[in-house]
Parts: C-alpha cells; sequence; structure tokens
C-alpha cells in the first residue's frame, strides 16, 4: 500500500512539472497583451491609443491578422478609409476565413460610397459566418446604399432572426420601409422599438411630414425630449426660488413649458419676466393653446415687429386670421428659421386652403422637407391658371424651382414677374440670385441686377447686403463698406454683413470699430449660431485663441451638426500645439461631414506634428479623394512620403 502511495506522489509531481513545463510555453507573450491591450481600447474608442498600442507590438507578431484587423478597425472609426482598408486586405491575406476584416472592408466601402463593392465584401462576410449579426447587417446597410431595397430588407430581417432587438437592424428597416414608400411596415417597426435611436427619430419626423401630418412630426420630435424637459423646467423654478431675481432664466423656462403643453404655466412664467421681447413667439404660443386667440395675435405682432422671428409670427398669424397678406410678409422674412410647433398649427389649414394659400403652405414646409416645393410649385400653378398675373403665385413657382435645382424654370417665371412688375425689387434679386448659381456667370448683369434691386427698394437689408457683398469679392472695398452701413442700419438682423464689415475693419487695423459690430448681433439674436462662428473668426484674427474656441463652442452648443465650427476648432488647437485635442475636433467634423476637405489636410498636419507620418499619409490620401488635383494635396504627399522614406 505504502508503495502505491510513493508511485501516485511521483506520478502526481510528474503531472505537476509537465504542467508547469507546458505553461511556461504558452505564456503569454508580450505581444500577446499588447494586442489584447489594443483591441480594449479599440473597444473603448481610445483609437488613437489603439494605433500606438498596435505600433510597439514586437515585430514577430505585429503582421498577424488581428493586429491588422484592430489597425483596420482604428483607421475606420478615425475616417481613414484606405488605411483601413489596406489593414483588412493584409488580414484577409493571411487569414481569409475570418469574418471581422470582411465585415470592415465593407463597412470601409459604405463610408466611400462604393455600395457595390461592399455588397460584394459583405456577401463573403456572410458566407464565412452565416451567424454574423454584423455581416447581415453590413450586407443590408450596401444594399439599401445602391437602393436594393428588397434585398436589403431581406438582409436586416436575417439579421433579426440572430438578433431579434438590435437596434441598429430596427435603423436599417425604418430606412428601408421609408424608401420603399411603406407606411405599414414604416409605422409597425417605429412601434416595435420604444427608444429609438436618435436617427430613426429624425427618419420619423420625416415620415409624418411627408405624409402631410405636420402635428404628429411636432409630437414625435419633442417625445423622446420631455424627460429631460421636465427636469430643466423644474431646475429652473426651484432657482428661481432661490433667487427671483435670476431672470435669464425665463426664457429658456418658457420655452420649455411650452414645448410640455403647460401653456398656463408658461403664461404665468413669462409675465414675471415683465414681458421682454424675446418671449413674444413663445407667448403667442401659449395663447393660442389656451384658445386666447386675441392675446396670441398681439403677441405675435410684437415677436414679428422685432423681425427676429418674423417668419414664424407671420406664419402664425396667417392661420389664426386667415388674411393672405401675413403669408405675403412672411415671406419678407429676413432670418429663416424651423419651428415644428408653428407647422403643427398649419396642418388644419391643408383641407380648405385655396391653391394660393396651399402654394404658401407647402412652401412654408419646404423649409423642413425639401420635396414640399413640388407640391408648392403644382398649387401655385393651379392659382396662376386662375389669375395668370399674380404675383404671389409667380414667385412661390420661381423659388420652388430655384430650391429643387430646375433653374432654367425658376428664371422663367422669375423674369415673367420682373415684366410684369417692374417697380418690385425682389425678381430683379431673385434673378441675380440665380446668376451666381449657373456655371457660366455674367458679373456684370449680376450686379445691375443687384443694383436695379436696390433702387428699387432702398432700404432693403437683405438687397442692400448682397449688392454689398458682390462689390466686396470685386475687390471694391468702399463700395462695399457703405453698402454694409446701410445693410445694418435698415436691419439688426444682417449679421453677414456685419461679420463682413468686421472683417474690413479688422484688416484694416480698426478692430475697435469691428468688435461692437459682433457683440451688437450677439445681443440682437443669441440663439443663432452664425453670430458665434462670426465672433470666432474675429477673435481668430486677433489670435484670441481662448475667445475663439469659446464662441465656437456656443454655436456646435446650438447647431451640433455645425462641422466648419469644429473644423475651425481643430485648426486652432493645432495652432496651439494641442494635437490630440485638434485631431478630436477634427475626427468630430468629420463625423458630420465625411466630405469636409480641410478637415483632412488639418488632421495631416496633427498627425505629422504626432509623427504619425503614415496616419498623416493617410490623411492627405484622404484628401486627395475629395480633390484630386488640389495643388497642397500634391506637396504634402511629396514631403510626407520623402519623411517617411527617410525614416526607413
Amino acid at each position: 500500500m505504502k508503495r502505491f502511495i510513493i508511485l501516485g506522489g511521483a506520478l502526481t509531481f510528474v503531472i505537476v512539472c509537465a504542467a508547469v513545463f507546458v505553461s511556461l510555453f504558452n505564456k503569454p507573450t508580450e505581444g500577446d497583451y499588447r494586442l489584447a491591450r489594443g483591441r480594449a481600447q479599440v473597444d473603448t474608442e481610445n483609437y488613437l491609443a489603439a494605433l500606438q498600442t498596435l505600433r510597439d507590438i514586437p515585430d514577430a507578431q505585429k503582421g498577424g491578422p488581428e493586429a491588422h484587423s484592430y489597425l483596420g478597425a482604428a483607421y475606420l472609426k478615425l475616417h481613414l478609409y484606405k488605411a483601413a482598408i489596406q489593414e483588412f486586405e493584409e488580414a484577409i491575406k493571411q487569414r481569409p476565413r475570418g469574418s471581422d476584416p470582411w465585415i470592415g472592408l465593407a463597412s470601409s466601402y459604405i463610408e466611400l460610397g462604393n455600395a457595390q463593392k461592399a455588397v460584394d465584401e459583405a456577401k463573403h462576410a456572410t458566407e464565412i459566418e452565416k451567424r454574423s449579426v454584423e455581416a447581415w447587417i453590413a450586407l443590408g446597410r450596401a444594399q439599401w446604399q445602391l437602393q436594393n431595397l428588397d434585398p436589403a430588407e431581406k438582409a436586416a430581417l436575417k439579421a433579426r432572426e440572430l438578433e431579434p432587438d438590435n437596434s441598429a437592424v430596427s435603423d436599417l428597416l425604418l430606412h428601408v420601409y421609408f424608401d420603399q414608400n411603406q407606411a405599414d411596415k414604416f409605422l409597425a417597426e417605429l412601434d416595435r422599438n420604444s427608444k429609438p435611436s436618435k436617427p430613426a427619430q429624425d427618419l420619423a419626423v420625416r415620415f409624418f411630414l411627408a405624409h402631410g401630418q405636420f402635428a404628429r412630426a411636432y409630437d414625435f420630435k419633442i417625445r423622446y425630449e420631455r424627460e429631460a424637459l421636465n427636469r430643466s423646467v423644474l431646475e429652473a423654478q426651484l432657482a428661481l426660488k432661490r433667487e427671483p431675481s435670476r431672470m435669464e432664466l425665463v426664457p429658456a423656462l418658457v420655452k420649455n413649458l411650452v414645448k410640455l403643453g403647460r401653456s398656463d404655466e408658461a403664461i404665468h412664467a413669462a409675465g414675471a419676466a415683465n414681458g421682454p421681447s424675446t418671449l413674444d413667439l413663445e407667448l403667442g404660443k401659449a395663447y393660442w393653446m389656451t384658445g386666447r386667440k386675441d392675446d396670441a395675435v398681439q403677441a405675435y405682432r410684437r415677436a414679428s415687429a422685432t423681425l427676429i422671428h418674423k417668419l414664424s409670427a407671420e406664419v402664425a398669424l396667417a392661420a389664426i386670421t386667415g388674411d393672405i397678406k401675413h403669408w405675403e410678409e412672411a415671406y419678407r422674412a429676413e432670418r429663416i428659421e424651423q419651428d415644428y410647433f408653428i407647422l403643427a398649427r398649419i396642418e388644419d389649414l391643408l383641407s380648405k386652403a385655396s391653391p394660393l394659400v396651399l402654394g404658401f403652405i407647402y412652401r412654408y414646409a419646404g423649409i423642413y422637407e425639401p420635396a414640399f416645393y413640388n407640391k408648392a410649385a403644382e398649387e401655385a400653378l393651379k392659382a396662376l391658371n386662375d389669375d395668370p398675373k399674380n404675383f404671389d403665385a409667380l414667385m412661390t413657382i420661381g423659388t420652388a424651382y430655384q430650391r429643387l435645382g430646375r433653374l432654367p424654370d425658376a428664371t422663367r417665371y422669375i423674369e415673367l414677374a420682373r415684366q410684369i412688375y417692374p417697380t418690385r425689387g425682389e425678381p430683379p434679386s431673385r434673378l441675380a440670385s440665380l446668376g451666381l448659381l449657373v456655371e457660366q456667370k455674367d458679373p456684370q448683369k449680376i450686379v445691375q441686377l443687384m443694383e436695379t434691386a436696390v433702387k428699387l427698394e432702398p432700404n432693403h437689408a437683405g438687397y442692400l447686403y448682397n449688392l454689398g457683398w458682390t462689390y466686396d469679392q470685386l475687390g471694391e472695398t468702399a463700395k462695399a463698406t457703405d453698402l454694409y452701413q446701410r445693410a445694418i442700419k435698415a436691419s439688426p438682423l444682417t449679421f453677414e454683413a456685419m461679420n463682413n464689415l468686421a472683417l474690413i475693419y479688422s484688416n484694416s487695423h480698426q478692430p475697435d470699430r469691428a468688435l461692437p459690430l459682433l457683440e451688437q448681433a450677439m445681443r440682437t439674436d443669441p440663439e443663432n449660431e452664425a453670430v458665434y462662428a462670426n465672433a470666432a473668426n474675429y477673435y481668430v484674427h486677433q489670435r484670441d485663441w481662448k475667445q475663439a474656441l469659446q464662441n465656437y463652442d456656443r454655436a456646435l452648443q446650438i447647431n451640433p451638426a455645425g462641422a466648419l465650427a469644429a473644423v475651425e476648432k481643430g485648426r486652432i488647437y493645432l495652432e496651439q500645439g494641442e494635437t490630440d485635442n485638434a485631431v478630436d475636433s477634427l475626427s468630430h467634423a468629420l463625423e458630420i461631414d465625411a466630405h469636409s476637405f480641410d478637415a483632412y489636410m488639418l488632421l495631416s498636419s496633427a498627425y505629422e506634428k504626432m509623427g504619425h507620418i503614415k496616419e498623416a499619409i493617410a490623411a492627405v490620401e484622404e484628401a486627395q479623394r475629395i480633390r484630386s488635383g488640389a495643388p497642397e494635396v500634391k506637396a504634402a504627399l511629396e514631403r510626407l512620403n520623402s519623411r517617411q522614406k527617410d525614416s526607413k
């Protein structure tokens, strides 16, 4: 018995030693750790760090398929599509039966707009891994991009079989059903998801608009904001209770209460602020909701008189009073804005309005959904059949065709309006604008038309600005300055005139005259992103980077989809040597607009400063894709390729 115990102990000792011996050989290497870390950084969206980690993998493992796949994923997320494709293709060479690189290739080609190539690569992925949800989604997206809607739907439904609650599948199906104009399927898919993504919400709003359901579009637009709105209202109410003097909180409070449908509370809150003019539009909405139409009319008239919200106020007045003159005034507004509350309120007019009013309504709806310009033209043409000289019908048709890109048709109707109404300034002004859109421009004729518009209506700020801008482009600064000054005197809303005049003053070493113009614009319309972008441009010229960044941040806060502000932030960070911040800002710009030439060129400079020459070249190659003949692209590639060659 003792002999068996000794033998068993010896055997155990041998097994343990063998296990230790094997583990020594199978111990994860430094490269394995770095590969795992790189993957984790990609998964946590820390793409720059992932690039650095994956570059530092020892040469023996650097060329492995996993490393190439993770590098490809990082490049894809950094919008360096050609570099991503190269990495994915290398991974496929080494391991053709892996589905992830094929999915990466498909995603890259989708971003580049090469949908057929994306379909081919995604099909490979689905053949290799038939239960890959990502592969079927990629195939569906590529088919949808090609407008092969039936195959796109089949691919999405296959992905749903594998993962029923995948939100990307729902988004894809909504886009397919929207394009197929399958209302029942679209609504069923929308009802299936209690928390649709923001793109899905936006698509649903477009769906309801396209079907003339303006009120439902408005309801859907604010439905998913309600939780945040209620929280914001409560915070503002508590703050005002503690500090009643904080009147700066009232405008946002009133606006949020109106969105929530709490009209009586909105009226009460606005009254506590002694009726500042900035609240008149929101007060008009609150009175309208409570049935106090006379009070609503007075509030909207005040809002229109301040000009900032003239378009919305006049449309509301047209709906309440039925007076067509308010529609005419609406289209003399200088500032175009969207207000889904106002749009929702005019839905009831669609069933009883005359063709001319329907033309006005659809012209207004075209601001939200351009397809409505077709209906605007159709209704205005009906009105023109009854009254061939109707000015509003002619201009509505001209506007609609211009927005639809039918420039010869637009020119024909606006020219007819000019001949019938030779004393009105709008037709020559509009013809000049059309002249700027055609390929064969006639500068002399454009200037003559603009001068005619100004002579006919010498106090129209828009006409004054347009002529001033034209002279500015021609280098006639003195004439431009005079016209900009007249435009600003005519209207406080001519922000571009203020900006251009401020630039003229700044370039002529008169900054003390420039800044007050920009500050005036910000006081006049504090919710307009353009005024902050203009101020930021001024501070850039003064090399006041802190103020410039603050104003660009404010512009992005108002409009998160403003790619230009993000690009300019990246430019400032680059100027300051903050390359990490520059890359972040420029990557954000490319998420908004993947065809931003300036973003890619600046991104290349940032990578070059960081010593990432390969990525710098990749960014320039993306810029080359957008603007192939640009001389700065050729110069950058020559310089960077030389640096890369020298480093080897």
